[in-house]
C-alpha cells in the first residue's frame, strides 16, 4: 500500500497512517458504484395497506333507450351464461333534400335496389348461417317517443330480400359493407312517389317509414350470432339503381338514402331465458350466489357495485401506487373462445351508473384472469384529503350497451377475492 502513496509524503511520515485509512474507507465504499450514496440519501420506507371490498352486488340496469344508438344489433344467439338473444333494427332514411325529383314518366327500368350494412362486430357462432329479413315498417317512427331492447316495431311481414342472397355467415368475421339485393318493387314505389311526398325529408318519411332488418337462423334451435352494425357509416344505405330515358337516350342512374341526423332508428333485443338458466338468471333470482362470483355483461347491461373500507389507514400518505385486483371464475375459464371472447376492457365509475367521464376512474385491463386497475391518482386525491372517498363503486364492461361480451369474476367470499392493496411512504 506505501507504494500507492504519492513519493512527495516521504518526508512527512505523520501523514502516511491518516491518509491510508481514508483511501482504504473510500475502495470499500466504492465497491459496488450503483449503490454510491445510500448512505448519505436513504431509500424511502414503503409499507403496502390492503383494503377490502364490502357490499358486493350485482347491479341490473332496466332496458336502455335504443333510439339512435350508433350502433345497433341484428342476429339471434343463444350463450350459456347470458342466456338467448333476438335482435332486429328498424330506421328511416333521409331523402337528402327538399322537392327532389325523379321524373317517373321518364322511368324506364329499376335495375336493383341494394340495402348496404356497415357490420362492425360479430359475437356467437358465425358459422351458422342466418337468414336475413327486410319488411317495410308500416308505422313511423317517432324523434319524441323512447324505444327500450323490447320496443316493438309494425311490419308488412313480407321480406324484401332476394332469394338466394338473404344468407349471412362467415368463416373469419372481418369488419366491413355487406349488400343484399332486395325486391326492385321497393325502387318503383319509391321512384314513383307524388311530388308531395318528395317535398321534405317529414313528408318522405311518412310516405315510406323505413325499413325493419332481422336475422335468423334458418335451422330452428340453432345458436347463431349477433352482429353490430354501424348505421350511420358511409357505407349504410338503401341504393336504388334505375334507368331514365333522356334526349330519347336512357341513362343510368343511382339515388343513395343514408341514414343521417334527420332520421329516427331504434333496436330491439329481446332476452329470453333458456334451459337450463343460464348465469345471469341464476344470479338475479339468488343473492346468495353473489359471495361467489359475479357477472359482468352487456347488451341487457349486468355489472358490479361495491364500496372500499380502509381509507383511514392512507391519511396524509403518499401514495406510490394503487391497484384494484378482481380475479377472474376459474370455473368458466372454458366459457370464453374464439366465438365468445372476452371483453377487451371495463370500465370503473364512482358514484353514478352513468357513463359520464366526472365519475370514471379508468378502465381495467387483463392480466391472467385478473382484470387490473390502475388507481394511483384517485387513491392518491382521497389520500391528500383532495376528494371524498366513493360511496359506490361501478364496474361495467366498456360500451355496456353496445355489446354482449361477458365475463365472470369471483366474490367477497370466493377463495381469490377482490381486493384493493395500496403502497404508501412512510411520512
Amino acid at each position: 500500500m506505501d507504494n500507492l502513496l504519492p513519493a512527495s509524503l516521504g518526508p512527512f511520515p505523520r501523514l502516511r497512517g491518516p491518509l491510508l485509512l481514508g483511501l482504504v474507507g473510500l475502495l470499500t465504499q466504492c465497491r459496488n458504484p450503483n449503490r454510491f450514496g445510500e448512505e448519505l440519501f436513504p431509500p424511502t420506507p414503503t409499507r403496502a395497506d390492503t383494503l377490502y371490498l364490502r357490499q358486493v352486488r350485482q347491479v341490473f340496469l332496466p332496458p336502455p333507450s335504443t333510439k339512435k344508438a350508433p350502433f345497433v344489433f341484428i342476429g339471434q344467439l343463444e350463450d350459456t351464461l347470458i342466456g338467448q338473444y333476438q335482435a332486429g333494427w328498424a330506421t328511416q332514411f333521409a331523402l337528402g333534400a327538399e322537392n327532389v325529383q325523379f321524373y317517373a314518366q321518364e322511368l324506364v327500368a329499376v335495375d336493383s335496389v341494394v340495402l348496404e350494412v356497415f357490420l362492425a362486430s360479430s359475437y356467437g357462432d358465425i358459422s351458422v348461417p342466418l337468414q336475413v329479413r327486410v319488411s317495410r315498417l308500416t308505422t313511423p317512427l317517432s324523434s319524441a317517443q323512447e324505444y327500450d331492447l323490447n320496443a316493438a316495431f309494425a311490419t308488412d311481414g313480407q321480406s324484401l330480400v332476394a332469394p338466394g342472397r338473404d344468407t349471412l355467415a362467415f368463416t373469419t368475421f372481418l369488419p366491413g359493407a355487406r349488400r343484399f339485393p332486395l325486391d326492385t318493387a321497393l325502387g318503383w314505389f319509391i321512384l314513383t312517389l307524388p311530388p308531395s311526398a318528395l317535398a321534405s325529408e317529414a313528408a318522405f318519411q311518412s310516405a315510406f317509414p323505413g325499413l325493419y332488418v332481422e336475422a335468423r337462423p334458418f335451422v330452428p334451435g340453432a345458436k347463431g350470432a349477433l352482429y353490430t352494425l354501424f348505421p350511420r357509416s358511409p357505407s349504410t344505405a338503401l341504393r336504388i339503381y334505375y334507368r331514365e330515358r333522356l334526349n330519347g337516350q336512357e341513362v343510368p342512374q343511382r339515388y343513395d338514402f343514408y341514414i343521417t341526423d334527420t332520421c329516427t332508428w331504434a333496436y330491439r333485443l329481446v332476452r329470453t331465458p333458456s334451459a337450463p338458466p343460464p348465469l345471469r338468471d341464476q344470479l338475479e333470482q339468488d343473492s346468495t350466489l353473489w359471495g361467489q362470483r359475479l357477472l359482468v355483461a352487456g347488451g341487457a347491461p349486468v355489472g358490479m357495485a361495491f364500496t372500499l373500507s380502509g381509507w383511514e389507514k392512507l391519511t396524509r400518505r403518499p401514495v406510490l401506487g394503487a391497484r384494484l385486483v378482481w380475479p377472474g371464475d376459474s370455473a368458466f375459464r372454458d366459457a370464453y373462445t374464439p366465438f365468445y371472447p372476452r371483453p377487451n376492457s371495463f370500465v370503473l365509475y364512482a358514484d353514478t351508473t352513468a357513463e359520464a367521464a366526472s365519475a370514471s376512474w379508468g378502465f381495467g385491463e387483463f392480466f391472467g384472469d385478473s382484470v387490473v386497475f390502475d388507481l394511483t391518482r384517485p387513491v392518491q386525491e382521497i389520500a391528500l384529503a383532495r376528494r371524498s372517498p366513493p360511496n359506490t363503486l361501478y364496474l361495467w364492461l366498456a360500451g355496456r350497451t353496445y355489446t354482449v361480451a361477458r365475463w365472470v369474476g369471483t366474490g367477497p367470499a370466493s377463495a381469490r377475492p377482490p381486493y384493493l392493496v395500496v403502497i404508501s411512504a412512510e411520512p
